[in-house]
């Protein structure tokens, strides 16, 4: 095995095993709880480009590759419930692998991501320019 595979390997097994283990949130329970004034903070880990295409209501920009500098800059507690989404998947997996090691508590993904999310004709925001 190349020293890169020795390296790459186990991130990407400890990324798949964190991804498992992380809780998963219906796009309807979200609706349901941005209606109630209830969700918590929602993060779009896609490009701007994406995110200004369109977005989950409500949801703050972070790109997947700076979310846990993102989340102190805000000043969000590791403690505090946070959603995260991309496009279908992959990007949330690593920004939820980050926020594991960072020591955040309550990670949440959400199921079908931005895709079944924009599938089930929920509405969306969209950053005009």
């Amino acid at each position: 095995m190349t020293n890169c595979l020795r390296i790459v390997f186990p991130a990407f097994v400890c990324c798949l095993l964190c991804t498992a283990c992380a809780a998963t949130v219906t796009s309807e329970l979200l609706l349901t709880n941005m209606q109630n004034g209830t969700a918590p903070l929602i993060v779009d880990v896609r490009s701007q480009g994406e995110y200004e295409r369109d977005h989950v209501p409500g949801a703050v920009h972070i790109p997947f590759s700076a979310i846990d500098s993102g989340l102190r800059e805000i000043g969000y507690s590791k403690k505090d419930p946070v959603i995260l989404y991309c496009e279908h998947g992959p990007r949330a997996t690593i920004a939820v692998f980050s926020l594991s090691l960072s020591g955040y508590e309550h990670v949440y993904v959400l199921e079908g991501h931005m895709k079944g999310w924009r599938n089930s004709d929920y509405p969306v925001e969209i950053i005009l320019h």
